[in-house]
């Protein structure tokens, strides 16, 4: 555990409640146990796993999130019974998702916010890497070239548009970051899912991406939840059954400032531990998971102000522009 979240990822586990904290035990073997003003996520990763109704009410009263998360995957999260009706937004919100236009605005702000905080993890790196005495001019090319994006990004008045601009960023972005990587990492670029053919392709620094954008999504899926927002109907990614479109969006410009920028920290410090999600050994790929978590949950947490808060807000705002009551304003990193 770590960050103030508990983990359930062993087969056979049962979370349960003893005299007014939660108890983790896996064959008559108790795991932890805590109190709910300790954790703020529950966060189950094994299908082997159950926990009580008493465990879920408990979680419910402290407004504790349960969430399931199977593959990297989200699967499902406790609502409480007192969530309230929004009826009325998800009416403005499909009506809106229709509307080229609008739809049009919302995805150039997006992706010009992603863009932006892409830009700024190079730059960090680039700054840190002249400080030393060096250069890496594929870097600095890299930054000019996202820069040039950027101004395309303003003459977009499509989603499909702003896909297009946005995957041309990406190109020039995952290039730099192959440079800021191990070479015994064995990262290239980035693998989308048309990539992969077999799981054995993946190299480790993917993996750990997937991880952390995995925890993002179940970031940012709240937040949507807590704006009142439907997180299937969105403006950016084309609406699918049973993809959360929306959540996709707004994912979109955290992940280079709330994934991206830890990992990449963590494979320069610690490629040995990154390196162990390829191992043979269950139990050190499952230590190297559980390091790839806390290492992103605790970056966010620690920040200030923290991601969630940043995450909450910007879920918000587009809230009040589909009420009338204010603009959008995707977050934008100011280094």
């Amino acid at each position: 555990m770590g960050g103030k979240i508990a983990l359930v990822d062993e087969f056979g586990a049962f979370l349960r409640v003893k005299d007014g904290r939660f108890q983790l035990k896996v064959k008559d073997k108790v795991k932890w146990d805590i109190a709910p003003v300790e954790v703020d996520s529950i966060v189950f990763t094994t299908r082997g796993a159950s926990l009580s109704i008493s465990a879920l009410e408990l979680a419910s009263k402290f407004g504790i999130d349960v969430v399931v998360v199977l593959k990297n995957k989200p699967v499902a999260r406790l609502i409480p019974a007192t969530y309230g009706s929004t009826a009325k937004i998800w009416e403005k919100q499909a009506i809106k998702a229709e509307d080229r236009g609008f739809a049009g605005k919302i995805s150039r702000l997006i992706v010009e916010a992603k863009i932006h905080n892409q830009k700024m993890v190079l730059k960090e790196y680039s700054k840190r890497i002249r400080a030393s005495g060096k250069r890496n001019p594929k870097l600095e090319r890299s930054i000019r070239e996202i820069e040039e994006t950027i101004f395309e990004i303003n003459k977009c008045n499509t989603p499909e548009h702003a896909m297009e601009v946005e995957a041309h960023a990406a190109k020039h972005y995952w290039s730099a970051v192959s440079t800021l990587i191990p070479e015994e990492l064995g990262f290239r670029r980035r693998l989308r899912k048309g990539d992969v053919v077999s799981e054995e392709e993946v190299d480790v620094f993917n993996k750990a991406l997937n991880i952390g954008y995995g925890i993002l999504r179940s970031f940012v899926w709240k937040s949507v939840f807590l704006a009142g927002l439907n997180p299937y109907i969105g403006f950016l990614h084309k609406f699918r059954s049973g993809r959360m479109s929306l959540v996709f969006d707004l994912m979109e410009p955290f992940r280079p400032v709330s994934v991206d920028r830890p990992l990449i920290s963590m494979a320069r410090s610690k490629p040995n531990v990154l390196a162990k999600l390829k191992s043979e050994k269950k139990s050190e790929v499952k230590e190297a998971v559980i390091e790839v978590w806390r290492t992103v949950v605790n970056y966010m947490g620690k920040a200030k102000p923290p991601h969630e808060a940043l995450i909450l807000e910007q879920a918000r705002s587009l809230a009040r522009e589909l009420r009338g009551t204010g603009l959008f304003k995707p977050y934008k990193s100011r280094w």
